[in-house]
């Protein structure tokens, strides 16, 4: 979603809030704008604010509702099937993924990374519990962002390419500008197939935004995650 549509809809749910309590508000300023906002407003086609606001909100992040930490489901427009732990979580599957949250994109490579020789995109997290660390999404991805680019919970930032034989992996990246991980990096090194605990951490972040969490496979935990 561009800026400008992200702040019409920024518009429509204080809009909205307006309404809520000061209901005479609809007469005096006119018709909320959106579909969503004249249903609240008239009491029409079975809207609610909360539904109404709701719907504002999901359509600002792409469709994925927002968790009380503010982040969003990176895999909320993706149908994937979730596979091994390791540096981050692994999938195969397709369609696009999305921001976990506020961030700024860092690190771009469309192809020809340092992951299978794939794409490679990594953003910094700039609010929420994981503010300052950095996400990396790398192999069967092409990015569609651009470094610098400042993004929204949910924003599209790369999709998958179906079929790609290496998958998809998604975790923490070190933010050292290197295409680095941070199991790698921070978090006590990587041994191919090992189930590190900044994987575990990733995994565990996106099961809680109601994403599939990848498979320990009964491995003992290496490294540490802070």
């Amino acid at each position: 979603m561009g800026i400008d549509a992200a702040l019409g809809r920024i518009q429509q749910i204080l809009t909205l809030q307006q309404q809520l309590f000061d209901p005479a508000a609809t007469t005096t300023q006119g018709t909320a704008p959106g579909a969503a906002g004249t249903a609240a407003a008239t009491g029409t086609g079975g809207g609610t604010f909360a539904n109404a606001l709701a719907s504002a909100q999901a359509s600002t992040t792409g469709g994925a509702p927002l968790n009380a930490s503010g982040y969003v489901n990176p895999l909320a427009n993706a149908s994937v099937t979730p596979e091994r732990i390791d540096q981050g979580v692994d999938y195969s599957g397709s369609g696009t993924l999305g921001a976990i949250g506020p961030g700024v994109v860092t690190q771009v490579v469309q192809t020809g990374s340092g992951w299978e020789g794939g794409g490679y995109v990594e953003y910094k997290l700039t609010a929420g519990p994981y503010a300052g660390k950095s996400v990396y999404y790398a192999e069967g991805v092409t990015p569609t962002v651009t470094v610098g680019e400042t993004l929204a919970p949910g924003q599209a930032v790369a999709t998958i390419i179906p079929g790609a034989p290496h998958g998809i992996e998604l975790g923490f990246a070190s933010g050292n500008g290197d295409q680095t991980s941070y199991a790698t990096a921070n978090g006590g090194g990587y041994s191919e197939g090992a189930l590190t605990a900044a994987g575990v951490a990733f995994s565990n972040l996106v099961s809680s935004l109601g994403g599939p969490a990848g498979l320990t496979q009964g491995r003992a935990v290496t490294g540490s995650f802070q």
